[in-house]
Parts: structure tokens; sequence; C-alpha cells
């Protein structure tokens, strides 16, 4: 009886074949991965313990001198939320619109301070991260142009226009919610004395370069027809906010920034990403001794339930003080040894087992060898 194939079977195997053929791989060292170079990585319990070692006596010691390290720089905060006067008069009760000067904080810079401190502000509970807030500002603006649109026009509201001898809307320079909001506390540093009726002397502080050159040389531009914050064209006028200090505000008693370049505002306007940060916001040489910190109190925090503080640090090799990245090696160089310890342990426990199941597969591979004798003798 004949059987009839399919028209296509035969066809349909030459294909099988050739698409196996296609799948193939090459026939060369490369893909066959046999080039004399290459790493054919098998995994013992000798070369995890010995990875895991080394990791450890690596990160251990890094992590040691971070911690060091960060413990000999020298920081110190200084609260003043709720600060009083010297009339015992609380600043953060005071109407919004005045300046209220809390009493003197002291100040005692140790020995081991070398160099340069910088004077930080620091906000807490203060979200600068939130997603309309940081938005509301129009990077055309900062480059520059000064009609320039935010992204969106509703994030920029009601911080886009203000009126003039109200009737004309012109636009706030620069609008939005991060330049209105401008942090308006100022700080001065004098010597100690040995009474209150005496003035120290004041501490300059160096207000030049405490932002990032990139932002001072691409990012924040005057615009062709600066002129100040309210130019005679009046295309354009200061954030809603910073007419409550505009009067106050002098060269000797400074306030609000100069103009779009002054680096307070660079600062301010490059927003934190989480809720407690600080800005910097001068550098200072200090002696070690004793001082007296004077701050202007004007920016009010306590109706959202933030907080407010000033902080002197100083900076090494390493930066400002964080145990952050000290604990950080520690930890993982502490867990590497105790993984390789632990690796030890089993690898003892266990060896019996490994040997006797060895010593099992050594004696079935001779016993088998010695059938295999015996089965090609009696064939022959």
């Amino acid at each position: 009886m004949r059987f009839m194939l399919p028209c296509g079977c035969l066809q349909k195997d030459e294909d099988d074949e050739d698409q196996a053929h296609l799948h193939k791989p090459r026939d060369n060292k490369l893909y066959q991965q046999k080039l004399k170079p290459c790493c054919l990585l098998v995994i013992t319990t000798q070369k995890v313990v010995t990875l895991f070692v080394l990791t450890g006596l690596i990160f251990l010691p890094i992590g040691i001198t971070l911690l060091v390290q960060s413990t000999e720089i020298y920081q110190q905060d200084f609260e003043y939320t709720h600060c009083y006067t010297e009339g015992s008069r609380k600043c953060s009760n005071e109407r919004i619109g005045t300046t209220c000067y809390c009493d003197d904080i002291k100040i005692t810079v140790p020995e081991t301070v070398k160099g340069e401190i910088m004077l930080l502000y620091g906000l807490n509970n203060y979200y600068q991260n939130h997603r309309l807030y940081r938005q509301s500002q129009s990077f055309l603006q900062l480059l520059g142009d000064v009609e320039g649109a935010c992204y969106v026009k509703e994030y920029c509201d009601p911080y886009n226009q203000g009126l003039v001898d109200e009737v004309r809307e012109v636009t706030y320079y620069p609008k939005g919610a991060i330049a209105n909001s401008y942090f308006t506390d100022t700080f001065t540093i004098r010597k100690a004395t040995r009474s209150k009726e005496e003035v120290g002397e004041e501490i300059p502080l160096d207000f030049t370069d405490i932002s990032w050159k990139s932002d001072r040389d691409s990012k924040f531009l005057l615009p062709a027809n600066w002129k100040g914050w309210t130019p005679d064209s009046g295309e354009y006028v200061m954030p809603k906010d910073w007419n409550k200090w505009a009067d106050k505000n002098t060269t000797e008693n400074k306030i609000l920034p100069i103009d779009i370049r002054d680096e307070h505002l660079i600062n301010w306007m490059n927003p934190a990403a989480f809720p407690s940060f600080t800005k910097l916001y001068a550098k200072v040489k200090l002696d070690p001794g004793s001082y007296t910190l004077h701050v202007a109190y004007r920016y009010h925090v306590h109706a959202f339930h933030g907080e407010k503080f000033v902080r002197l640090a100083e900076t090494s090799w390493m930066g400002g003080r964080s145990y952050f990245l000290g604990s950080a090696y520690c930890i993982v160089g502490f867990f590497c040894v105790v993984a390789a310890a632990f690796f030890i342990v089993i690898s003892r426990r266990t060896r019996a087992k490994r040997h006797e199941r060895k010593k099992k597969i050594d004696e079935q591979l001779v016993h088998y060898k010695d059938q295999n004798n015996n089965a090609q003798s009696s064939t022959l």
C-alpha cells in the first residue's frame, strides 16, 4: 500500500533544515567562546570568601577615615524660629512687614578651626520640592527675556502680573512663587564684648562665589533694558511681597537683591530637593574665640510649623560634615566580613557531606569501569 504525502511536505522539511542552520552559531573562536584571554568564572567557596574579605578590608578603613574626619569638622547650628528680643518680645509674634532683631546669639569658635567658615541659613518643613512651587518660575525671564512666560501660565499665578498706579498691568520680574517668597532675614557677626552696652567689631562677610559659576554665567542674565526693579519705561516691577521691604532696602542694609544676578537670589531660585535644607549665605574668616551673631528677623515660618536656623560649618577635603558616607562604607564592609565568615562556617559544616558524596561517586565510577572491563573480557 502506498501512502501519498502532501505536496509541500518535502519542501517544509528542507525549510526547517535551512532555518535550523540559520540559528546555528558561527563556528569561530569568538562565538564558540574559545578565546584565550576570556574569563570562565568558576564560583568556589574560596573565591567568594576572598572577594568578600577584600571588599570588607577596603571599605572598613575608608569608612572609619571618613567618620573620623567628619567628627573633626567644626559645625554648629543655632535655631532662632521663636527668638526673643532684648525686651523679651517674641519675634515670631511680630507683625509681618516689620523687622525684629533677635537677642545676640553667642558663638564660640574652637582652636581646631583653620580657614574659612561657611555661614548658611536653614529651613525645616519648607517644601521647595512641591511640584507647583518649583515650577512657579519663568526660565526665559531668568535668561534675560522680561516678557518670558512660565511653562504653564497658571503656575505663576497670582504672581504673574501686577498693577502700576492701580491702572496699568505690568510683569513681575522675576515672576512666580519662588521669587515672591524670597528669604529676607539678614545676619551679621561681631566680636564678643564684656558688656551689652559695648558694640563689638563687625566681621566682614564675603558674599562672592557663593553660588554655582554655571548659574551666574549662563542661567541668570540681565535683560538688555535693565534700569532697576522699577525702570522708567515701567515694563516690569519687583515681585509683590518685595514691596514690604523696598523702602527699607539700602546699600548698608541690603534686604532685597540688587538685580537678577544677585547670588543670594540665585541660591534661593534653585529649589531644594528635601523639606529640610540649607543655603549658603556668606563665607567668613573667624579666628578661634567668642563672637555674637545678630539676626534681623523678617521671614515668618511659624504659620506652617516651619523652623529656621543658622549654621556655621567648616569644610575639608571631603566637603562638609556628613556621617552618612562613612557609615555606609562601614556598614557595607562589616556585612561583607560577616558574610565571608558565614560562608566559611557553612563550607566547613558541609565539607564532610561533600567528601562523602564525592567518595560514593568515585566508587560508583570504579564499579562501572570494572563492569565494563568484565563485559569486554567476556565477549573476547
